[in-house]
């Protein structure tokens, strides 16, 4: 009583399937999209001061440490992301030489302060 699988069968599951998850994989990006709008702090395109601040970092020399000074730097919010413990991460792009917006990115981590500039 053994009943083989055809191959009709098989690809009608895989069907059903793929809408399922289809499914899911909208809700998903509406939910992410409901939560970011919720709970952003920039809006698209806003202008974003990234400041590192001063830290010590051991560095293999005669003096065993030095101090790096606080840097600061500017970005334009060009999209969200949501990591996977649902922080909130801003891709950023770079600010060029004239205070536009540039085609490249910058990026900063959890360290960095992110604060908004007001013109």
């Amino acid at each position: 009583m053994n009943k083989t699988m055809t191959k009709e069968e098989y690809v009608a599951s895989m069907k059903k399937l793929e809408e399922i998850v289809a499914k899911y994989r909208e809700q998903e990006r509406q939910l992410k999209e409901q939560y970011i709008n919720e709970n952003r702090l920039f809006k698209m395109d806003e202008k974003v001061k990234i400041t590192t601040p001063a830290f010590r970092r051991v560095i293999p020399d005669e003096n065993g440490r030095r101090y790096i000074g606080e840097e600061s730097r500017y970005g334009f919010v060009e999209d969200y992301e949501v990591d996977n413990q649902g922080n909130i991460k801003y891709v950023l792009a770079r600010m060029n030489a004239t205070g536009k917006k540039s085609q490249h990115r910058t990026y900063y981590t959890d360290l960095d302060v992110l604060e908004k500039v007001e013109e």
